[in-house]
């Protein structure tokens, strides 16, 4: 069966209308149709040198520290393995849009000769270099960007992701707020990639469910003061706002409990969820309720994230958003090198689609591997869930979490709803 390769610009294939939305019971695996593409090689080990652009410090620092580590263990499962490939990471900064680094970072790496970029976190800072990347001939494979915008993008097929499009987050958002009974919504977001794109969807989710959208504000990234816009949109006495954020959410959430905010009220999303943890005391968001693109991080898997960054000499980790996705970013890069029996941008880009979708299944490296070596096409299934890609480089069917605040800005697990976007 034959690669789908992605060659000259994209046509944008993900509308609302196909956006299925499933409960995790009724998941049903469904092979895509694919094309042919080139076997393993039987040349000898191969070596991959990729980078990442992950935030370690800027508004979405809180999401570093799990990325970071889940492209370090699979790299560390990939090596241990001894399947015929080892994996060479360098880690460099994205910071945030305020800042000029994740260019920076791009830069450096591409001199550094890798084959492909893990990152940006930040939809708003992957496309600030996305250019750069792509037309470097290095694919790029974000475990988070979540924007619709980068489905229809330029990007000669180079350009990857392994979390959902917002298309997927936003009607789940939307559905789970008219699910609680809510009919008046005031919705507060960023204006960037990321709050313009999930604000869209979550607002025609709430409006086809039948609820009011009374009122809406925006601000800009790296704002300080929040007042003006809170109060606009609380002056329609909402039974439920949305906030759309980064690390801002600390101060928003401060100045509405100081306008006697029930936070029973609040919903938020990936981009804010585990930024207020139970080590801070200036506000307790009790009851506010957040979706999270991707599945459950479970004990297993949290317990070989936390035993890698002990090693590591780093502090342990508080919230696992986008470790799963990131562990099979890399994955999955290893094992689009192997199908194509080279460790260049191009073969690894030809062979990803081909590695997600149709063949035999299989959820580690170490036997996606084997299969390979022996002839046989696979279909890799991560700790993420099925990833599937579409020939725009977007998983075609994913979970999105949903997890709640309680006494002590604790959160527990909710549960996990399956969505396909066709």
């Amino acid at each position: 069966m034959g690669v789908f390769a992605k060659t000259g610009s994209r046509s944008l294939k993900t509308t609302l209308g196909g956006a299925a939305i499933l409960g995790i019971s009724a998941l049903v695996l469904v092979g895509c149709s694919s094309g042919s593409t080139s076997g393993g090689s039987d040349s000898g080990d191969l070596s991959l040198k990729i980078g990442t652009i992950l935030p370690q410090t800027g508004t979405l620092a809180v999401l570093g520290p799990p990325e970071i580590a889940g492209v370090d263990l699979a790299a560390k499962d990939i090596n241990d393995a001894k399947a015929g490939i080892s994996i060479d990471v360098t880690q460099k900064d994205s910071g945030d849009t305020t800042t000029d680094i994740a260019t920076q970072s791009a830069t450096s790496l591409i001199a550094d000769g890798v084959s492909a970029v893990i990152g940006a976190a930040s939809s708003g800072v992957s496309k600030t270099f996305i250019d750069q990347v792509t037309q470097a001939g290095v694919v790029q494979i974000s475990p988070a960007n979540t924007s619709p915008d980068f489905t229809s993008y330029e990007d000669d097929g180079y350009y990857w992701r392994t979390a959902p499009s917002d298309v997927l987050q936003g009607r789940i958002l939307g559905n789970k707020i008219v699910k609680d009974g809510k009919t008046n919504v005031s919705i507060l977001y960023m204006n960037d990639a990321y709050g313009t794109g999930l604000e869209k969807n979550v607002k025609e989710a709430l409006e086809a469910g039948g609820a009011k959208v009374g009122a809406e504000e925006t601000f800009e990234p790296a704002s300080t003061d929040f007042n003006s816009a809170l109060t606009s949109v609380l002056a329609t006495d909402p039974d439920a706002l949305v906030v759309i954020s980064f690390d801002e959410i600390k101060t928003i959430a401060e100045q509405l409990a100081a306008k006697g905010f029930d936070f029973s009220k609040l919903y938020g999303a990936d981009g804010n969820y585990g930024v207020i943890t139970d080590k801070d005391t200036n506000v307790d968001i009790a009851g506010a309720q957040f979706t999270n693109p991707g599945v459950e991080a479970k004990a297993e898997f949290q317990e070989k994230l936390q035993a890698l960054v002990k090693d590591q000499g780093s502090d342990p980790l508080t919230v696992f958003s986008y470790a799963a996705e990131s562990y099979d970013a890399t994955t999955l890069l290893a094992l689009a090198s192997l199908q194509g029996g080279a460790t260049d941008g191009a073969t690894i880009k030809d062979n990803l689609q081909a590695v997600s979708e149709k063949g035999t299944k299989c959820e580690s490296f170490k036997d996606c591997a084997k299969l390979i070596k022996d002839g046989t096409d696979i279909d890799y299934d991560g700790i993420s869930g099925p990833i599937t890609f579409d020939k725009n480089g977007d998983p075609t069917e994913a979970y999105v979490s949903i997890y709640k605040y309680s006494t002590g800005n604790k959160t527990s697990f909710e549960e996990q709803v399956f969505g396909k976007l066709d």
